[in-house]
C-alpha cells in the first residue's frame, strides 16, 4: 500500500516535469516564431556591423519659366556623417584632419556639436564636399570608425536675380524635424526656405529610397545586400514651370537698376503671373554653399534696404491716385453717381479751414469722369467719396460698410491665397474700423476723405495693385494671380486659379473708367510716356510718405506709382510699378509701366530713349540721403538701449 501510493506522488512529479518542459519548449518556439517572422530588430543590429544602408537622397525638380527655359537645377555633393558613441578612442585624429583637409580645433568642434545632437544618431560632420575631393576622402575613410557619407543634390541656379521669385533652399531645422508630422526629415537634410522652394517643397523634393550594401569587417564595402531585393529606389521629385516670362523679368530686373520698388505683371485672362521683381534684387546663388548662414545674416542685418523684403507681396503703400478708380466704380454701382456726374474743381476740394489741393490745371469748369480719371482731379474723387459715405445720412456706418465690401471684391483687404511664399491683407477699413478709432457718431465723411484719393488708412501691396487692373481690364472679374503653370510638364488642375472671382461691380460700368485710362495717354499724366502702336489704358500715382527722425515727422520725396493694361481691346497683360521716392508717378513708375508692357507685347521696344533713361538712371543719390537719416534715427535708437 505505501509503495503504490509513492509510486503514485512519483509518477505526478514526472508528469509536472514533462508538463514544464513542454510548456517552455512552446514558449521558445513561439518566441522564435516571433523574432524570425515579425521582428527585424537583430537583422537591423546585424546591419549595423556588417551591412551600411545608405539613404538615397532623390533629386530635387528642376524649375523652369514658361518657356522651358532652365532656371534652377541640381548638382552633387558629398558630406562626412559622425556617429560619435562608434568613433574609436584610439583615432588618429591628425591623419583625419589632414584627410579632411580641416585642423584639429574644428574636428572637435564639429564633433562635440554632434555629440550634443545626439551620439547615437549620425551627424553632419563636413558639409558641401565635392565630387572630386570626395573621391580622395572614400578610399581612406574605412579607417575611421564611425565615420560614414551620403551623397547629396544642391542647388545650381541658372540665373543670377529673382530670389525673391524662385527662394532658395537651407539645411532643415531641429524645429521642423521635431515638429514634422511625416517623419520625412532627418538633421542635414535640406528644405525649401523661401520663395516657390518653399510653397512647393513636397512636389520639388521627390522620396527617399535606401540602398542596402555589405561590408567587410574593414568596414569596406563589398556588394549589394540580397541582391539589392530589399533596396527601396528614390523617386525624383517632380519638375515644375512657373508663369513667368524670364525674358520679361530679366528686362524689368534691369529697369529697376538704383531704384526700390515693385513691378507685377499678370496675364488678366488668366491669373497667370508674368514678371514679379522685388527691389532690391537678390541672386539666389549666394545662399548655395557655406556662405548661406553668413550672407543671410548679412541680408537681414540690413534695416535700411530691407534685401530680403518681397516687396511685391509684403510692401503695403497707399495706393494714391490709381485707387481714384474704384472710388468711381463703387460710386456708380452704389448710385450716388452717374456716367455724366460733373464737379467744379477749384484748385482743390475745400472743407472748414482745410483744402486737399488739385495740380489737374482745370479750374472753375465743370469735369466729367473720363477727364477726371485723365487728369487725376482730387476735388471729383472727394466729391465722389462724399456722396458714398453720406449715401446714408443717418448711417454713415452703413455707408463706409458698402464701400469696404465693393472694395474687396477686388482682392483688397485679404490675402489672395494663391502660391507665392509670402502675403499681406493690407487694410481697407470698414464703419467698425472708424467707430473704434474715433467713437461712434464721432467721424463723418469729411474725417475719412483721404480714402477717395487713396490716401488715408487705405494699404494694398503691388501684387493687389496689379490684381485690380486685371479685374479693370476683365470688366468686372479677375483669375487668382498664380506662380505654377505645369507639374512635371501637365498643366495644372486647381480650381482656385482657374475659376473667375467676380467684383460686386456691374460689368455696364468699366467702359466708363477704362476710357478715362486712355485719356491719361492723350490729355492725362501719361503724355511723356505714350506708345505710339500699342493702346493702353493707365493711371498714375504719387503717395507720401514720411520718417520720424528726432520725435519730428520729415516728409521723404514720394513713392512714384503707375498701373496700365494693354491692349485695351485684347487685354494681354495688366501692370503695377511702384518706385520708391520717385516722385510723381509719371516720373519713373509710368514710362517702367509702359516699357513692360511694349516689350512683352511687340518683343521689342522702339521707344529707345525712354528705355535708355530707366536703364541707365537711377535713385542712389536719394537713397544714400535716407539711409544717413535712417541711420541717424538707428544710432540714437541704439544709444537709448
Amino acid at each position: 500500500m505505501y509503495d503504490f501510493i509513492f509510486q503514485k506522488k512519483y509518477l505526478k512529479k514526472i508528469q509536472s516535469f514533462y508538463f514544464l518542459l513542454i510548456f517552455i519548449g512552446i514558449i521558445f518556439i513561439f518566441r522564435l516564431f516571433y523574432l524570425q517572422i515579425y521582428t527585424e530588430k537583430y537583422i537591423l543590429n546585424a546591419f549595423n556591423t556588417s551591412i551600411k544602408q545608405e539613404i538615397i537622397i532623390p533629386e530635387r525638380g528642376n524649375i523652369f519659366d514658361r518657356n522651358n527655359h532652365l532656371l534652377v537645377f541640381n548638382k552633387s555633393i558629398y558630406e562626412l556623417l559622425v556617429i560619435p558613441m562608434l568613433v574609436d578612442d584610439n583615432l588618429n585624429v591628425i591623419e583625419l584632419c589632414n584627410l579632411l583637409g580641416i585642423n584639429e580645433h574644428t574636428f572637435y568642434e564639429n564633433l562635440k556639436k554632434a555629440t550634443e545632437y545626439s551620439k547615437y544618431l549620425p551627424s553632419v560632420f563636413i558639409p558641401y564636399i565635392s565630387k572630386e575631393k570626395f573621391a580622395s576622402i572614400q578610399e581612406k575613410l574605412y579607417k575611421y570608425k564611425g565615420f560614414d557619407w551620403i551623397k547629396r543634390s544642391l542647388r545650381d541656379y541658372n540665373v543670377v536675380t529673382s530670389a525673391n521669385v524662385l527662394g532658395y533652399i537651407g539645411e532643415v531645422s531641429p524645429n521642423i524635424i521635431i515638429n514634422q508630422k511625416e517623419n520625412y526629415y532627418q538633421i542635414g537634410d535640406f528644405i525649401g526656405w523661401a520663395g516657390v522652394e518653399k510653397y512647393y517643397e513636397k512636389i520639388l523634393r521627390g522620396k527617399k529610397g535606401i540602398r542596402y550594401w555589405v561590408k567587410d569587417k574593414n568596414g569596406c564595402i563589398i556588394g549589394s545586400y540580397n541582391h539589392k531585393k530589399n533596396n527601396i529606389k528614390a523617386i525624383s521629385g517632380n519638375d515644375i514651370s512657373l508663369t513667368i516670362d524670364w525674358k520679361l523679368q530679366n528686362y524689368a530686373e534691369k529697369l529697376m537698376f538704383q531704384k526700390k520698388g515693385a513691378i507685377v505683371a499678370i496675364n488678366p485672362k488668366n491669373g497667370e503671373i508674368l514678371s514679379i521683381v522685388s527691389s532690391p534684387i537678390n541672386d539666389p546663388n549666394v545662399f548655395l554653399d557655406f556662405n548661406r548662414s553668413k550672407e543671410l545674416k548679412k541680408l537681414m542685418q540690413n534695416t535700411i534696404d530691407y534685401p530680403l523684403f518681397d516687396r511685391t507681396t509684403q510692401a503695403c503703400y497707399s495706393p494714391a491716385s490709381t485707387f481714384k478708380l474704384l472710388t468711381e466704380l463703387v460710386g456708380l454701382q452704389m448710385g450716388v453717381v452717374n456716367k455724366k456726374t460733373n464737379f467744379v474743381c477749384y484748385k482743390g476740394f475745400r472743407f472748414k479751414n482745410k483744402i486737399i489741393h488739385c495740380h489737374s490745371g482745370f479750374n472753375g469748369i465743370p469735369i466729367g469722369i473720363e477727364t477726371a480719371v485723365a487728369i487725376s482731379c482730387n476735388n471729383y474723387f472727394a466729391q465722389v467719396y462724399k456722396r458714398i459715405i453720406e449715401k446714408y445720412p443717418n448711417n454713415l456706418t452703413k455707408g463706409v460698410n458698402e464701400w469696404s465690401d465693393i472694395i474687396k471684391s477686388f482682392g483688397f483687404g485679404n490675402y489672395l491665397y494663391n502660391d507665392l511664399a509670402t502675403g499681406e491683407k493690407g487694410i481697407i477699413p470698414n464703419g467698425e474700423y472708424y467707430n473704434k478709432k474715433y467713437g461712434k457718431y464721432k467721424w463723418n465723411a469729411l474725417t475719412i476723405i483721404s480714402n477717395g484719393i487713396g490716401q488715408g488708412e487705405i494699404n494694398i501691396t503691388p501684387i493687389q495693385l496689379a490684381n485690380m487692373v486685371c479685374a479693370i481690364a476683365n470688366k468686372g472679374f479677375f483669375y487668382t494671380p498664380h506662380i505654377i503653370k505645369y507639374i512635371n510638364h501637365k498643366p495644372i488642375i486647381n480650381s482656385n486659379y482657374t475659376t473667375a472671382k467676380y467684383t460686386k461691380v456691374n460689368k455696364k460700368y468699366f467702359n466708363i473708367i477704362i476710357n478715362g485710362m486712355e485719356k491719361v495717354f492723350s490729355i492725362g499724366t501719361g503724355k511723356n510716356f505714350k506708345s505710339m502702336n500699342i493702346r493702353m489704358a493707365g493711371k498714375t500715382g504719387t503717395t507720401q510718405n514720411f520718417i520720424k527722425v528726432n520725435k519730428k515727422i520729415i516728409s521723404l520725396p514720394d513713392h512714384s506709382i503707375c498701373i496700365l493694361f494693354a491692349p485695351i481691346n485684347n487685354p494681354k497683360i495688366a501692370i503695377s510699378v511702384i518706385i520708391e521716392n520717385g516722385g510723381y508717378g509719371a516720373k519713373w513708375a509710368g514710362p517702367i509701366a509702359s516699357l513692360v508692357a511694349e516689350k512683352y507685347i511687340n518683343t521689342y521696344v522702339k521707344r529707345q530713349a525712354l528705355e535708355n533713361k530707366m536703364l541707365n538712371n537711377g535713385l542712389q543719390k536719394i537713397y544714400t540721403h535716407i539711409a544717413q537719416l535712417k541711420n541717424y534715427t538707428n544710432n540714437k535708437i541704439d544709444k537709448k538701449k
